[in-house]
């Protein structure tokens, strides 16, 4: 399955292994998303609705998307996919 996203990807890696993050980016690129896209952060609130946000849970990586925001401040999220490291 590719994805396909034309806004942000929060990849948070939740370790500080410099290794991992750089795996979990070329996982992301090899499954359709653009490397300029890719930030590397903790800050959920700077996504907005139908950005992806992904996380490093061992030994995966799990990608959801935003479906949506509340004026509180709020994130929906569901998941969509794991990928294998």
């Amino acid at each position: 399955m590719s994805l396909n996203c034309t806004g942000k990807v929060l990849l948070t890696t939740n370790t500080s292994d410099d290794g991992i993050a750089v795996a979990a980016k070329k996982k992301l690129i090899e499954n359709g998303i653009d490397e300029s896209q890719i930030m590397l952060g903790y800050d959920i609130q700077m996504l907005e609705k139908n950005d992806l946000y992904v996380s490093y849970d061992p030994p995966d990586l799990v990608v959801r998307i935003v479906y949506d925001k509340k004026e509180n401040g709020m994130i929906k999220m569901k998941n969509i996919m794991t990928i294998k490291i």
